[in-house]
């Protein structure tokens, strides 16, 4: 099986395809994976980072990105076409998947043209403009919610998941001899801004109990040095990091998960059964973060913070609400847990060999 993946950008269409690789290589080890993406993404750094190989394309954001840069994505689409022409005739791939992002478009476009089988993994609830337009010519189509928006055709969509890392399930919980409540903090692959602001702000809400709790942040680059003089200054215990690359152990370490509402971040969070405090970002395309994340409050799977609440110190007020209430924090995991799928990486993989010979 020989599988190019398409797309990337940021880590909410990034670590989807790594998990779906990594369960590819693990379970039909003789396969072989190329992602292909932009210079511009995050899989330019990390994919390098996994062994897998990467070749690029020239390709940018059309919508909401202005009357200049959108000219430019526009001019750009055909020779990201081109250029997908030519790595897909030199891989030789058996199947091309998007997961949404700039790079997603052109090599679907190029794959289509030379009637290689195709498909798209949507993770948000309300699909991207470009898996709306690919997903009337791909032959398959994962979803990773119920009612995704708009609908397609029963015949060609699969309802899986959104994939998640392995990893996230190699670690075991370790045990803290101090028993403190852990809480682990971040907004994303480059962290949010108003997410930091919300807790670094209004932690003197939290002196009280500073000497029952833990912090890991994830802050971005920009906010690491603010926010650990912050949590110093407040004589709160934590660590503050730009980025966190090995997520498993986090979600293991940790009591209660504070975080955008990302498709990622709420697989994640579901697959690995963890109580939740999410703040949708608010200029997501649609609104799709909220949407998401109250599919799992009505399922009383984490709580909901709105970005505008977080000045007046709404999350941290949520976050002392939880710790004074373990009966909840239990009821959330476990119904985050109900909710999860963690096998969706190999559900997309043994859908995509149906047809393939490794399948028989």
């Amino acid at each position: 099986m020989r599988l190019i993946l398409a797309g990337g950008g940021t880590g909410g269409h990034l670590f989807p395809a790594l998990a779906i690789a990594e369960t590819l290589k693990a379970n039909f080890p003789s396969s072989e994976v190329l992602f292909v993406g932009t210079k511009r993404g995050i899989e330019s750094r990390l994919i390098p980072q996994t062994g897998f190989p990467i070749k690029f394309v020239s390709a940018r954001g059309i919508m909401r990105t202005g009357i200049m840069n959108s000219i430019r994505a526009g001019m750009e689409i055909p020779v990201g076409v081109i250029q997908s022409f030519k790595i897909i005739n030199e891989f030789k791939p058996d199947f091309v998947l998007g997961v949404g992002g700039y790079a997603s478009a052109p090599t679907l476009i190029a794959a289509l043209i030379l009637n290689i089988e195709t498909g798209i993994q949507e993770q948000n609830s309300v699909m991207g403009v470009a898996n709306r337009m690919l997903s009337k010519f791909v032959n398959k189509i994962f979803v990773s919610w119920e009612n995704t928006s708009p609908s397609t055709p029963p015949e060609k969509t699969f309802l899986v998941g959104n994939p998640v890392r392995p990893d996230l399930f190699r670690i075991q919980p370790t045990q803290d001899e101090t028993e403190k409540f852990k809480i682990l903090i971040f907004g994303g692959s480059k962290g949010a801004n108003s997410l930091n602001l919300g807790m670094i702000e209004h932690l003197d809400q939290l002196r009280s109990i500073a000497s029952k709790i833990k912090i890991v942040h994830q802050t971005g680059a920009d906010f690491v040095i603010k926010v650990r003089k912050a949590y110093e200054q407040a004589g709160i215990e934590a660590d503050v990091r730009e980025f966190i690359t090995d997520m498993g152990t986090y979600y293991a370490w940790a009591d209660l998960v504070v975080c955008r509402a990302g498709a990622s971040s709420l697989a994640e969070i579901t697959a690995t059964g963890k109580p939740a405090i999410v703040v949708p970002f608010p200029f997501a395309a649609e609104d799709h973060q909220t949407k998401n994340a109250l599919w799992l409050e009505n399922h009383h799977a984490v709580r909901m913070v709105g970005d505008s609440e977080l000045k007046s110190g709404v999350l941290i007020f949520k976050i002392l609400e939880l710790i004074k209430n373990p009966s909840e924090i239990k009821t959330m995991a476990e119904n985050a847990a109900k909710l999860g799928r963690p096998n969706a990486a190999r559900a997309i993989v043994l859908e995509i060999l149906k047809n393939q010979r490794l399948a028989a």
